[in-house]
């Protein structure tokens, strides 16, 4: 009985999968403004895409701290907060510099 009450709640917590389409929405954010940011459209498609992987970053950050704080996996935990938190800080660098 314990065990199968386990794996539910294992199943309903956010994995640290889902990180990826995060990343997948802040990797093109970034590329638009580092190659293309110079002209108007490629900042505003790079911020509003941006804003996307940002809200979704922040729900995974959260997700990787409670990971940490239950001690399940945490080098994955962790490499997921050094990326997002990477990927983050750089897209709001790149929109503050041409701002």
């Amino acid at each position: 009985m314990g065990a199968s009450a386990a794996q539910a709640e294992q199943r309903r917590t956010a994995s640290i999968a889902d990180t990826w389409p995060a990343v997948l929405l802040l990797l093109p954010a970034v590329l638009l403004l580092r190659y293309l940011g110079e002209h108007s459209w490629a900042y505003w498609t790079g911020a509003v895409i941006g804003l996307f992987g940002l809200t979704g970053a922040a729900f995974e950050i959260t997700a990787a701290v409670k990971h940490l704080a239950k001690r399940r996996k945490p080098w994955v935990a962790v490499w997921a907060l050094v990326v997002l938190m990477a990927a983050s800080v750089h897209l709001v660098l790149r929109l503050a510099e041409r701002w």
